[in-house]
C-alpha cells in the first residue's frame, strides 16, 4: 500500500478544498444577500480546518510523529497566508 505523508495529504486536501470553492463561486457567484456556493464553501472551511486540526493533534499525541505536527503548521499557515491576502484585497 501507498502511504502518502499526512504534509502532502493536509496541502491536497485545501488546495482542492479551495479550488473547489474558488470555481463554484464562479459558476453560482454571490450577491449582495444572497451568498453563493463557493462563499458558503468558504465559510464552511473553518469548522472543517478546526476539526482536521483537533484530528491531526490526537494523531500526534498518540504517535508522536512529527509529521502530523508539521501537518498542523501547515494549517496555520494556510489561514494567515488566507488572512494576509484578504486584509490586503481591500
Amino acid at each position: 500500500m501507498i502511504s502518502i505523508r499526512p504534509e502532502l495529504k493536509t496541502l491536497l486536501f485545501f488546495i482542492t478544498y479551495f479550488t473547489i470553492a474558488f470555481i463554484f463561486e464562479k459558476t453560482s457567484p454571490s450577491g449582495v444577500c444572497t451568498p453563493g456556493l463557493g462563499f458558503l464553501l468558504f465559510m464552511l472551511s473553518i469548522p472543517v480546518s478546526i476539526i482536521y486540526t483537533l484530528i491531526l493533534f490526537f494523531k500526534y499525541h498518540r504517535s508522536q510523529n512529527k509529521e502530523y505536527l508539521n501537518s498542523i503548521y501547515l494549517i496555520s499557515g494556510i489561514w494567515v497566508l488566507i488572512f494576509i491576502t484578504l486584509n490586503f484585497n481591500n
